[in-house]
Order: C-alpha cells, then sequence, then structure tokens
C-alpha cells in the first residue's frame, strides 16, 4: 500500500466513527404500546427508572380502568397489580385485554422526543404485590361473586 492509499484511508475512517456517534445521540422515536396487533404470550412492561418486566398471560385476571378517562388501568395478575397511568391510554388497554400487544412503554423526555398531543403516553408504571396487591384482588374477587349472585 503507497502513501496515498494509506492518507485516504486514514481521512475516510474519522467520517464513519462520526456518522456512528450521531446516530447514537439520536433519540428513537416513542411507542407507548405495540400496535402490530398479533397475538402473545405475554407483555413485555418496558420502564425507563426500575427494571422492566415481562409478565406471561396466562397469570392475567383483568384491567381495572374508569370509563369516564383514558389516564389510568390497573393490570391485575395473579401474583401482582401494575398500575399504569398516562395519557389518550384506551388503545393500550384494549390491546392487552384482547392480549395483542407485546409491550407497553414508559415515556421519558431524557428518552423519547415529545409525542404528539393526541398520543398515547405512559407517564408512569407502579408494580404493586403483597399486601397491597391482596387489599386489590380481594376487592376484585368480592366484586366478581357479587356480580354473579346479582
Amino acid at each position: 500500500m503507497n502513501n496515498d492509499s494509506l492518507a485516504q484511508l486514514n481521512q475516510k475512517q474519522p467520517a464513519a466513527t462520526n456518522r456512528k456517534s450521531k446516530a447514537s445521540t439520536e433519540r428513537r422515536s416513542y411507542e407507548a404500546y405495540d400496535k402490530r396487533g398479533k397475538p402473545y404470550p405475554y407483555t413485555e412492561i418496558r420502564c425507563i427508572t426500575q427494571p422492566s418486566q415481562s409478565l406471561q398471560s396466562r397469570f392475567f385476571l383483568a384491567v381495572v380502568f374508569s370509563s369516564d378517562d383514558d389516564d389510568a388501568f390497573t393490570l391485575l395478575y395473579s401474583f401482582m397489580a401494575v398500575e399504569v397511568r398516562g395519557r389518550n391510554l384506551r388503545e393500550v388497554r384494549q390491546a392487552i385485554q384482547q392480549s395483542r400487544c407485546e409491550f407497553i412503554q414508559e415515556y421519558h423526555e431524557n428518552e423519547f422526543p415529545l409525542p404528539g398531543k393526541d398520543d398515547p403516553v405512559i407517564e408512569s408504571i407502579r408494580f404493586i404485590a403483597g399486601d397491597k396487591l391482596d387489599d386489590i384482588l380481594s376487592a376484585y374477587k368480592a366484586g366478581k361473586e357479587a356480580r354473579r349472585s346479582a
């Protein structure tokens, strides 16, 4: 290899490095949930400030939500409850209820660009277990039994 070829090679390498560093600083777009609608045997719950979890659908019991607004819902599993808060969450909740949601994802401004005003956004996810879960499941079972006897 002559000096001219070596000089050309050295000039090209920094450009490739610059492209890589630029790509690593670009933020990926935010999706609150998997919109593909394919059936999944689990739902990944992707968090920003705490460990993420992947919960199997076979342990899923129900979704608790208010029909008046779309800013929160709680997923009930046999061993855990997952409280989801945000905005425009109806589509997210419905995808989970239909077992057609591979993931839900928490939003954080440092990770993603700002979503649109009408887009679903998950602002917080809270995992509930232990005594608080027992209280939630007891209330759920009592309500279910009351509906059966009516």
